[in-house]
């Protein structure tokens, strides 16, 4: 080769080399594949199948220590109870942990309620929480009123003396022509993708807005009434179902206790009393109601307890699920169930012997009924809050209503965002309140970054009937208090069973509507999920943060 062949040649060579390099940038760059450790899916999977704890950790909080009204002494027993236990399961620091002043505690000691003329019947019917106990055994002629408005209040003034006053319109019990429960098919998968309308049940009855009831509560009590009696609502609930709850007026009865006592009757006996009335025969019911209102301590709890972590201990994967319920059941399927998904997941991890790279913090939360105060409270105390400090602040009705518009008004209103070191620190936070039955996928919160790490840790568990990610969000639990602060919570998707139908706050809410095999797929679900994050390199992605006001501090 001459000197000139040799230098064409190295040109030539210098020139193939750019465009190797060329090529080799243009080649499309794919995300690396999320990492799924099947070998620990396994071990969870035959560790919660074959040594489950679940039913026996559900029965106990619920058929011994509910119903758990936040403030009442059975809460109080569960308190202490899921600390003992999760000590008992081999978790670091158990503890209840205040989240702030919640108010006076209630419980109903005895109900007695009978229909006693024209004909004996005994009656279905619950006290309203946070009402008052009656002044003995009241007997005597119900008074229907219909009031709609301020000035309809004037036509009963002077006339409610010591009167069994019926308060809501009566309401015709429809039949049912579909089942009760039901699993999620296919294509009631592939609908949750479609946005929600909302739409109100045929056989609603019409009641007062919320705005009167106040007003209503301050007559009431002004004309000295014996008790109120009102209907079960929801047409949903029918068959001597009765939804047992406090929503009437603006804000919450531990707000405002000591209310007039009132109670909620099964719609079909209601409705009875009130077709006898129009027949203009006498009606006679008979009515004792004892309550307790207790003081001794006006904070609220959650109860905490962990998995150290290891290499990265100092961040946080988050599970949880509320410990209160309301009266009328004993609050299993809403939400001893979430909360025992909750400690059978750790347990599983625990036993196992798994050494989480980051932190697993489990928290039965106090007080979701009444607003998302448990968790709310943990939240701002842990990883960030506004200066809207009080918590009867923050309407309830708003979050649930439309809590994208809620929360930015909230945040609109604040003048600052202080977010807390450990806000950095949490990889993610999953919640369990959809009723008991089995999880079939995951609510986004759209978060789409998250969605191809979903879809890898499902893959593993599409035996198990976990398919579906729903970028869209769900509202009306306790993940939202970390959503809507850009924190990664999570819901999860859930078989409805009898939720909407029989059990969501009714005194249905019993142990024997917990399905044992959805509980313990439930378990398994959580525990991949848990494990999965707190395994992983990187926390998972996140929303971008909220505004507030005009700045936001933690930019």
């Amino acid at each position: 080769m001459t000197i000139c062949d040799e230098e064409v040649f190295m040109k030539r060579k210098h020139i193939l080399a750019l465009i190797v390099v060329f090529m080799i940038t243009q080649i499309p760059s794919f995300p690396v594949q999320e990492k799924v450790d099947y070998e620990m899916v396994s071990k969870i999977w035959e560790e919660g199948i074959n040594r489950s704890q679940a039913m026996p950790i559900l029965s106990y909080l619920a058929d011994v220590l509910g119903p758990r009204v936040p403030g009442s002494p059975q809460i109080t027993a569960a308190y202490k109870w899921t600390v003992e236990k999760f000590e008992e399961l081999g978790m670091s620091n158990a503890h209840m942990e205040p989240f702030g002043e919640f108010g006076l505690g209630w419980s109903n000691e005895y109900t007695s309620v009978h229909l006693r003329k024209p004909s004996y019947q005994p009656i279905i019917a619950y006290p309203v929480p946070w009402t008052s106990s009656t002044d003995g055994k009241i007997v005597g002629l119900p008074v229907l009123v219909s009031i709609k408005s301020e000035e309809d209040v004037v036509q009963y003034k002077g006339k409610l003396k010591d009167a069994i006053v019926l308060i809501s319109p009566p309401r015709k019990a429809l039949p049912t022509f579909t089942a009760s429960a039901e699993r999620l098919g296919a294509m009631g998968l592939d609908k949750l993708k479609e946005a929600p309308i909302p739409i109100k049940p045929e056989g609603e009855i019409d009641i007062p807005p919320l705005e009167l009831w106040d007003k209503l509560e301050a007559f009431f009590r002004s004309e000295g009434v014996a008790v109120l009696v009102e209907s079960s609502e929801s047409s949903r609930r029918d068959y001597g179902t009765v939804r047992v709850d406090a929503y009437k007026g603006k804000g919450w009865l531990p707000q405002k206790p000591r209310q007039n006592p009132r109670i909620v009757m099964a719609a079909e006996h209601y409705a009875r009393i009130c077709r006898i009335l129009d027949h203009g025969v006498p009606v006679e019911l008979e009515i004792e109601i004892k309550n307790e209102f207790y003081d001794e301590d006006l904070l609220g709890y959650n109860v905490i307890a962990e998995i150290p972590g290891t290499d990265k201990k100092d961040e946080v994967v988050m599970l949880g699920g509320h410990i209160d319920s309301w009266s009328g059941g004993t609050g299993a399927v809403d939400n001893a169930a979430g909360c025992t998904i909750v400690m059978e997941a750790m347990r599983i991890l625990k036993a196992l012997g798994v050494r989480p790279r980051r932190t697993i913090r489990g928290a039965l939360w106090g007080s979701e009924e009444q607003g998302l105060l448990g968790s709310r409270g943990y939240v701002a105390k842990h990883f960030g809050d506004t200066d809207i400090k009080s918590m009867a602040e923050l309407d309830y009705f708003e979050i649930v209503a439309n809590p994208k518009k809620y929360w930015r008004n909230v945040l609109a209103g604040s003048s600052k965002l202080e977010l807390k070191p450990d806000y950095a620190k949490l990889s993610a936070y999953y919640n369990y309140d959809n009723g008991s039955g089995r999880i079939r996928g995951v609510y986004l919160q759209e978060n789409s970054a998250v969605q191809p790490i979903f879809e890898e840790w499902i893959k593993p568990l599409h035996d198990l009937g976990v398919s579906t990610l729903v970028f869209q969000e769900t509202t009306g639990s306790d993940h939202l208090a970390f959503d809507y602060l850009g924190l990664p919570g999570f819901q999860f998707i859930q078989d409805p069973l009898d939720y909407g139908t029989k059990t969501h706050h009714t005194n249905m809410d019993l142990y024997d509507h917990c399905v044992p095999e959805d509980i313990i797929q439930s378990a398994i679900v959580m525990a991949c999920f848990v494990y999965h994050t707190a395994m992983r390199d990187e926390m998972l992605p996140r929303k971008p943060l909220p505004k507030v006001g005009g700045d936001n501090t933690g930019e």
